[in-house]
């Protein structure tokens, strides 16, 4: 078994990864302290029963897992966009087998679909892209959410390739990944195309969008306003 050396771009793929996830969590870390300091400025909520609040909190989750607000507004964009959500968690899902040791029995049954979805997950961003585009589609289209799209199809372009036809050393890269989680790094193979591919997934880390972090609160709040709207004009 051949053990990888340290280089610069070995070193600097395992410093990279460090600050990067350090960033990622002092981002959560403020989007947390929103969170409480908007719970503690909320005016107390009316009076309702226990089922008025599960049924709130539950079609909140509704909104964010099936994107369903998204459907009543542009069912083209939610396919696309669902598509795309569900490919790029699978494929997410089935990285974990480089994070783990021994790999857990739920992440083994996730290989195939996983495998499945890193096929779809380019067409389901070019999808999205196509619609996102078009004139009427113009208010879907910032410039960072589509340089992000750019972003997620190089990376499922590079993670294709490494898997099919530019071979790298697996054992070497989970050696790396249990490395960084362990707090033992150790030298991912300093291949210029792996580099590319981690390259790529660091930005898509540093520049998730903030209603990724928000959407539960946001998708809470916009019922609470349907449900006060509802209750005027009842009351009207």
């Amino acid at each position: 078994m051949v053990v990888s050396q340290w280089t610069p771009l070995s070193a600097a793929i395992v410093a990279a990864t460090y600050l990067v996830v350090a960033a990622f969590y002092l981002r959560l870390g403020m989007h947390a302290l929103r969170w409480l300091e908007a719970a503690l400025r909320a005016p107390p909520a009316p009076r309702g029963s226990l089922a008025e609040g599960v049924r709130s909190i539950a079609g909140a989750a509704l909104d964010v897992l099936l994107l369903r607000r998204l459907f009543l507004v542009n069912p083209a964009l939610w396919t696309g966009e669902w598509l795309f959500h569900v490919s790029l968690a699978l494929v997410i899902l089935r990285h974990l087998r480089y994070f783990t040791n021994p790999v857990p029995a739920w992440v083994l049954g996730a290989q195939t679909p996983g495998w499945i979805a890193g096929w779809l997950l380019p067409a389901a961003v070019l999808l999205v892209l196509a619609i996102r585009l078009l004139p009427q589609s113009r208010p879907y289209a910032s410039p960072l959410n589509l340089l992000l799209l750019l972003d997620v199809l190089a990376i499922a372009g590079s993670g294709l390739l490494l898997a099919t036809r530019h071979r790298v050393d697996l054992v070497a890269v989970k050696r790396y990944a249990l490395g960084v989680v362990a707090f033992s790094p150790s030298p991912p193979p300093p291949d210029p195309l792996l580099a590319a591919h981690l390259a790529l997934v660091f930005v898509l880390v540093l520049y998730v969008p903030s209603h990724v972090f928000t959407a539960p609160l946001t998708m809470l709040d916009a019922r609470r306003r349907d449900r006060e709207l509802r209750m005027v004009l009842h009351d009207g």
